[in-house]
């Protein structure tokens, strides 16, 4: 799939918020000139170089059965997990939700991140990167396209495929065509035969004709747009406002405020290579008009969708990274000297004993294949409506299985937390995963639309607008709330907004709370108080008054504010509470379920 057209849309709508057009910017390198566009094919071009990549770029499926399973179908060809497309997008995800704008705060290469994650975002919106197995995704078909001799796919996926149609491949005859898609001045280099016999054949892998891939949007552009890519994106954009208008808004969905959902665009993918890419192309067939003019309309909706998908941004599955950061700091601010220590001594060395710079780990790593069972621990779905939680009926995942809900977690990581004092040589948990599951899922419980309703998945499913920009209702209470406040009120600085928050339990206005806040007569029925208060609260200041399309702004950021910095605060103090019950003298009297 040409990115380019992908990646257009994305930018010429105006769908990146101004601080995500700010740092994907930022993260260009020098020669892409602030043009994501530029190094949408990056990918493609350093994939022999990068040769671990190679099954980032796709996903193969058993033959014929048009479906996808993650823990069946994400591997490379030696079996090892997490290696397609659908891990890549993930695993680039992750890395680039550590931006913190600083270079010198960079875990990971955010530049390379960057570029994969757009790149793959496009690769899992072609039919043909999640195709069959037997065929290496249409590439085993030989077919014509028009006159051309070609095969369905036709991206190839080792290098010895590439040079044995180099042999054959009339590159004088396209010159020209590759200077103009590459940009670059080939005649002024001076370069050996060898050195330009490879010059020519990264050329040609980068030219790969590929129907799929390439050749229905060349044609398409070629017949009905005067060879103008530019007219190409500005059709598909009124498709978007127009045509498409009913259905783009959920294209952004993501179940359980996922961050990015790969496994619904993979499945998408697969059911659309059944039903239009493989149907018709018998071997040694051409394809030409019908072929052509019945798939177009697939290939153009699949490149809006990447642009509106990739310009997303990303709703995190608990409070956003800075609620986490507020929700961590005053928890460790309130420990008293036995829990500080515990905690220091689990936290891993590189971070200094400073336990906010862990408190997002659970999000970051939720979709690893070792930890997907985790994903349903972020949240409660409860029955619409129904304003209540009982743990019995609403703390199961979507298959059933009982406790894996957040409240269920906390109970969990609260038990594993007391088997500290039995020392290392006795443990039977990681305590360091231990301490950052609870310290994030605290967080989590208090935020109150992860209490929510079923079948709007806790607001994820409710679109509207935050003053200017596209956004969810789930994701107003996640981040929207905050950043507005940190902006208007605290000059961006988050520290102050903590400072506040504090103030306010300490000296102001909910200090005569702040003792009943940490009142736990049984550390593992508290969550379920917990959960209670979060769905009275989304009840009554997060549902209340919303209707899906409109746009919320000064009125409820300003009467929602104050609720959303007392759940941080009852956050913070409750985790302290626990900890200090845990790792303190009180563990003594505490008995843990077995």
């Amino acid at each position: 799939m040409d990115l380019l057209i992908a990646i257009g849309i994305a930018l010429t709508l105006g769908l990146l918020t101004e601080d995500a057009a700010a740092a994907v910017k930022m993260l260009l390198p020098e020669i892409a000139q602030g043009e994501l566009a530029a190094v949408c094919s990056w990918a493609d071009e350093v994939r022999f170089h990068y040769r671990w990549s190679g099954p980032l770029h796709y996903v193969d499926t058993p033959d014929f059965r048009c479906n996808y399973e993650y823990c069946r179908d994400c591997h490379d060809s030696g079996g090892h997990k997490d290696k397609c497309v659908t891990g890549g997008i993930y695993n680039y995800t992750m890395q680039l939700q550590t931006y913190e704008g600083s270079l010198s705060d960079w875990k990971y290469n955010l530049t390379e991140a960057l570029m994969f994650l757009s790149h793959f975002i496009g690769d899992v919106h072609q039919p043909l990167h999640v195709g069959f197995l037997g065929d290496l995704g249409g590439n085993t078909i030989p077919i014509r396209w028009f006159r051309r001799k070609t095969n369905l796919h036709h991206h190839p996926n080792e290098m010895s495929r590439a040079k044995e149609s180099f042999m054959t491949f009339p590159y004088s005859s396209y010159l020209s065509k590759l200077k103009q898609k590459l940009k670059c001045s080939l005649a002024d280099r001076h370069t050996d035969k060898k050195d330009a016999n490879q010059l020519w054949l990264n050329l040609f892998l980068s030219l790969s004709i590929e129907i799929w891939d390439n050749m229905i949007i060349e044609t398409a552009v070629s017949f009905f747009y005067n060879s103008d890519f530019a007219l190409m994106i500005e059709a598909i954009q009124r498709n978007i406002t127009d045509d498409w208008s009913a259905d783009s808004s959920s294209w952004e969905n993501c179940a359980s405020a996922d961050t990015v959902c790969p496994d619904l665009y993979v499945s998408e993918s697969i059911k659309l290579a059944c039903k239009y890419a493989y149907k018709g192309a018998t071997p040694g067939s051409t394809l030409s008009g019908f072929y052509f003019l019945s798939r177009l309309p697939i290939v153009e909706k699949r490149l809006a969708q990447a642009g509106v998908r990739l310009a997303r941004e990303p709703g995190v599955h608990a409070w956003s990274k800075e609620g986490h950061i507020m929700t961590c700091r005053i928890a460790q601010s309130l420990l008293e000297d036995d829990a500080a220590e515990a905690v220091r001594s689990l936290l891993p060395d590189y971070v200094n004993g400073d336990l906010s710079a862990l408190c997002t780990w659970p999000d970051q790593i939720r979709h690893w294949y070792k930890y997907r069972w985790t994903s349903s621990l972020h949240f409660i779905d409860t029955p619409d409506n129904a304003c209540t939680f009982d743990y019995s009926r609403d703390c199961h995942d979507p298959h059933g299985t009982k406790d894996m809900c957040v409240a269920g977690a906390i109970q969990n990581f609260t038990s594993q937390l007391m088997h500290y004092k039995e020392g290392s040589s006795d443990r039977r948990y990681n305590m360091t995963e231990a301490l950052l599951f609870l310290s994030h899922f605290m967080g989590d419980i208090h935020q109150p639309l992860h209490v929510g309703f079923t079948s709007d998945e806790g607001g994820n499913t409710i679109q509207l607008r935050w003053y200017k920009h596209k956004s969810n209702l789930h994701h107003v209470w996640d981040r929207e709330i905050i950043l507005t406040a940190a902006k208007e009120l605290y000059d961006n600085d988050v520290e102050l907004f903590q400072e506040d928050i504090e103030k306010n339990f300490t000296s102001g206005i909910w200090s005569d709370d702040m003792s009943s806040w940490g009142e736990c007569d049984d550390l593992f029925s508290c969550p379920k108080k917990y959960a209670a208060e979060s769905i009275s609260l989304a009840c009554k200041w997060g549902y209340k008054g919303v209707t899906p399309g409109e746009t919320l702004a000064e009125k409820y950021f300003s009467s929602r504010l104050s609720i959303v910095a007392k759940r941080i605060a009852q956050g913070g103090v409750r985790l302290s509470m626990i900890l200090n019950r845990v790792f303190g003298n009180h563990n003594q009297a505490l008995s843990a379920p077995t």
